[in-house]
């Protein structure tokens, strides 16, 4: 199928007759400086520049997640309060130290 295609791409450059091309082209050519002689107006910006913002980091591999997470729980383990100092902690009851109303 793409080779019927090539080959029929291949027979229609042939029978494009370049004269009539460049006399086409060389008459386009006088109209495009004539519509470029206007002062050219820069288009409005929408958007206001935020720097490097816009870019967005991409999620990590398996691997690189799975390294970061063992690297989480051996810091949680480090930074956690031995086993036997967990535990209720009891307090009495709150006193009211909000003054009465008038």
């Amino acid at each position: 199928m793409t080779r019927l295609l090539l080959l029929l791409l291949c027979a229609f450059l042939v029978l494009v007759e370049p004269a009539a091309a460049l006399a086409d082209s060389a008459g386009r050519s006088e109209t495009l400086t004539e519509t470029l002689d206007y002062p050219r107006i820069p288009r409005p910006v929408y958007k206001r520049y935020r720097g490097n913002s816009r870019s967005k980091h991409r999620k990590p591999g398996f691997f690189r997640r799975m390294k970061l997470r063992r690297q989480a729980k051996r810091k949680a383990s480090i930074n956690r309060a031995p086993r036997k100092a967990q535990g209720v902690i009891k307090v009495d009851t709150p006193v009211g130290t909000m003054p009465k109303r008038q």
